[in-house]
């Protein structure tokens, strides 16, 4: 049995077996069997055949003098792509005539899905054209069995090239049924590629706009709404600065953020297709120009959109300098940005700053810190002493995630030191989940502890392949 995507019928997931003579070859006259199983439109659809495992044929030939005999009895599995192929060998010595049984089976529980029967006379020296054997399914959720298609997810934007899988459920009387053949349909081939395992792929489109999937089982069907963002959309969104500390003073209370946002040929889109919203208003609230007023102490992330998956994010750390000691910022930047992002095998930096703006009682002149990261994406190599030095390294848990190290100055140091840079490879695609604290923050002379006001603004890298 041969697959022929050419033969079309009207109904989705119909069979037809053909019998063909095949002429006095090798071994004599040959009888092939052949079901195909088709899709309702050219080009642009697929059936999805999951269920069908082996066809059983059964070949009986009769004359007027003797009893049906049969010829061939067996089953022909079905390969991934649906197709299958079987000859039968017969003898015709005058005018016969074969009766054709069809059956299509599940083989996990026997379930016999299509069957389909004909007959055809064959005569010797006289080739037979082709003879059609209508199949019938008789499986679960026919023609009038009351089952329901459904598909999702529903009204979707994809962007140029993006990619999902679509869902297919069939139901009868809200209990899943398994097994069912489903007709898939692209109508807007110009805009979608459609794949056999319900793949939806966006094409890069100028303008972009609705597509439509067709899923059809015998007597129901559903459609697949999405639409194709033209490709002038926004495909991706960078803040800068990547990073901003605030106090709740003026001067120092306010930054303007601006957000680049670009289409994913990389083409330069108005930064006004960002919409501008923070995560904690009473810490840092945020403009529909990106002008961030500092509220209260605390962090806030503050993310710029322009459509669905397109965004970037930074954090705001504001500290508040009227109640002394006041409040030391501390941050652990990757490229200068709260939220980075690094390339799998290639070295990513972290430096550890703390910003003393909101601080009144005097300069930093020592500190402990503990970093801690997800071991599975970052390797740490090395590190790199900052403005306070001798530096002190305990590296005996890095292995695990875990560093520590800590510095002194006699003269201490004001505004914002960098304390450390530490090195790290990146072993693993996920995110760094990195977190940093400070136990011991104290001024030089006289002793403050600066720990009491401390706030530590979050980050993260995304590693990538």
């Amino acid at each position: 049995m041969r697959r022929r995507a050419w033969l079309l019928l009207a109904t989705a997931g119909a069979v037809l077996a053909c019998p063909e003579w095949a002429g006095p070859g090798l071994g004599g006259p040959r009888l092939s069997i052949v079901p195909v199983f088709t899709v309702v439109s050219v080009g642009s659809g697929f059936l999805l055949l999951d269920d069908l495992d082996v066809v059983r044929v059964v070949v009986r030939s009769s004359s007027q003098t003797r009893a049906p005999v049969v010829v061939a009895d067996t089953t022909v599995a079905v390969d991934a792509g649906g197709n299958a192929t079987l000859t039968v060998p017969v003898v015709v010595a005058s005018a016969e005539t074969y009766q054709i049984d069809v059956q299509g089976i599940r083989l996990r529980d026997g379930a016999v899905l299509y069957t389909g029967s004909d007959t055809v006379t064959l005569r010797p020296g006289s080739p037979k054209a082709v003879d059609s054997v209508p199949v019938a399914y008789v499986g679960p959720c026919g023609l009038s069995a009351g089952c329901r298609v459904t598909v999702a997810p529903q009204d979707t934007t994809v962007a140029p090239a993006g990619s999902f899988v679509m869902r297919i459920n069939v139901d009868s009387a809200g209990t899943l049924v398994a097994g069912v053949p489903v007709a898939l349909t692209n109508f807007n081939p110009e805009l979608i590629l459609l794949g056999p395992s319900g793949a939806v792929t966006a094409l890069v489109n100028p303008v972009g706009g609705a597509a439509r999937v067709a899923a059809e089982i015998h007597g129901a069907a559903d459609t697949l709404r999405l639409t194709v963002a033209p490709l002038t959309a926004p495909a991706s969104v960078l803040i800068t600065p990547g990073y901003a500390t605030l106090t709740t003073l003026s001067p120092g209370n306010t930054v303007q953020l601006v957000a680049a946002v670009k289409d994913i040929a990389g083409n330069a889109l108005s930064p006004s297709l960002a919409t501008w919203t923070s995560g904690d208003p009473t810490v840092a609230a945020v403009s529909t120009s990106g002008l961030v007023t500092a509220v209260g102490r605390g962090s806030a992330i503050v993310v710029a959109g322009a459509g669905p998956g397109v965004a970037d994010s930074l954090a705001i750390a504001v500290g508040d300098p009227t109640v002394a000691p006041g409040n030391v910022i501390a941050l652990a930047l990757s490229g200068g940005r709260n939220f980075g992002v690094g390339k799998l095998g290639q070295p990513v930096a972290i430096d550890i700053v703390v910003d003393l703006k909101a601080v009144t009682a005097g300069l930093l002149g020592s500190y402990d810190a503990r970093f801690s990261w997800n071991s599975a994406a970052l390797r740490y190599d090395s590190i790199q002493p900052g403005s306070l030095v001798p530096l002190a390294v305990i590296p005996d848990t890095a292995g695990g995630g875990i560093l520590r190290f800590s510095a002194t100055d006699a003269l201490g140091k004001g505004g914002s030191p960098a304390l450390a840079r530490l090195w790290f490879t990146a072993t693993g695609v996920g995110t760094s989940n990195h977190a940093l604290s400070l136990p011991t923050l104290a001024t030089v002379v006289p002793l403050i502890d600066l720990t009491q006001g401390l706030v530590v603004a979050p980050g993260n890298i995304t590693i990538v392949p």
